[in-house]
């Protein structure tokens, strides 16, 4: 009886042995790192992947522990994804790192699953690698991919703002020059008044409300007298200094409802709205008495000026109809012998 039992056991063993060998042989030829450790986390197997991949003397390994077999650089992040896996009490993923023979990084996802024995007691740790090296590198390179495409965005972004900065500074730029040329070609640069532009446009509007609302206006064209002499006498500097001290009188004697302009050399016009000709006399009398008595100039100059007026008259077709009539008074004003006021109506 004895005998039988024996033989069965050795059977039994026999085929134990030979299960294990194929067991080994299994892990043996999967082409991924094994290994296998017992309850104080020491090995007891590797694979010939793993083996080889830390350069571990597959005579001499088991018993040792990972700072034992690996080099320092991975041995301790390895002994604590070990720990966390037992922590944990199931299946866990990391990722660890080696080296090859040449020397080139990898890196492994690693599926650790602890042992237990009958009466629940920790008994070891089975764990399985993967080389994610590839799908490590695409992922890094697409992270790299995606940080300077992040990049370029704000650089471009910070390009655009820059640019629309750059954009609206410059169309600011524009429309103050063009304001500014606006306003030049509407003012005489010498006197600030207006030129003779924007004293005809502006007279027209005048003109168009008279004819519209039934409402009058007067015109006076005033020219200063010998002025050229000014010039002959202590040069086109003085004659300028002449011209701007006559329009700021015209000017400051003015309401803000005139329209005052320099239509010529040294002749400037003005129409008043909602003037009677008696009304514009007494205005064109008390500007040439102003510039009479005016001393103009470190020269001192001194001068008169003629001036002829008329009113607004609904026989008149055009705005320069009535100009032509004040221009025919000026006129009658320089044969009288200058420096008066001579006025004219419509026949």
């Amino acid at each position: 009886m004895q005998r039988e039992n024996d033989e069965t056991l050795l059977e039994e063993n026999r085929k134990l042995k030979h299960l294990i060998g194929q067991f080994k042989n299994l892990l043996d030829s999967i082409p991924d790192p094994v290994f296998m450790k017992d309850e104080n986390l020491r090995w007891i197997y590797g694979n010939p992947v793993i083996l080889n991949l830390y350069s571990i003397d597959p005579d001499n390994y088991v018993g040792k522990t990972e700072d034992q077999l690996l080099p320092e650089e991975f041995a301790e992040s390895c002994m604590e994804s070990d720990r966390q896996a037992v922590a944990k009490g199931s299946i866990s993923k990391s990722e660890e790192r080696a080296r090859d023979p040449e020397g080139n990084l990898h890196f492994y996802e690693v599926f650790k699953v602890p042992s237990y024995d009958k009466d629940g007691a920790f008994s070891g740790l089975i764990g399985v690698g993967r080389d994610i090296t590839e799908r490590k590198e695409a992922q890094e390179a697409l992270e790299a991919e995606n940080k300077k495409r992040r990049e370029n965005e704000i650089q471009l972004s910070h390009l655009a703002k820059t640019l629309e900065d750059q954009v609206r500074k410059r169309t600011a730029e524009l429309e103050a020059e063009k304001e500014s040329a606006m306003s030049l070609s509407y003012v005489d640069t010498l006197t600030g008044l207006n030129n003779r532009r924007a004293y005809f446009e502006k007279s027209h509007v005048i003109d168009i409300n008279a004819r519209n609302r039934d409402c009058g206006y007067a015109v006076m064209i005033l020219d200063l007298d010998y002025f050229k002499e000014v010039n002959d006498t202590y040069g086109h500097a003085a004659g300028d200094v002449v011209l701007k001290a006559c329009a700021a009188i015209i000017k400051e004697n003015l309401r803000a409802t005139d329209i005052e302009g320099r239509v010529g050399g040294e002749e400037f016009a003005v129409t008043l709205v909602d003037t009677t000709l008696g009304q514009a006399v007494k205005i064109a009398q008390k500007l040439c008495d102003k510039i009479a008595a005016a001393v103009i100039g470190s020269e001192a100059v001194k001068l008169t000026c003629s001036c002829g007026v008329t009113v607004y008259n609904a026989a008149s077709k055009t705005f320069e109809d009535v100009l032509k009539l004040a221009d025919e008074a000026l006129y009658e004003a320089k044969m009288s012998g200058r420096n008066c006021v001579v006025s004219k109506e419509f026949a």
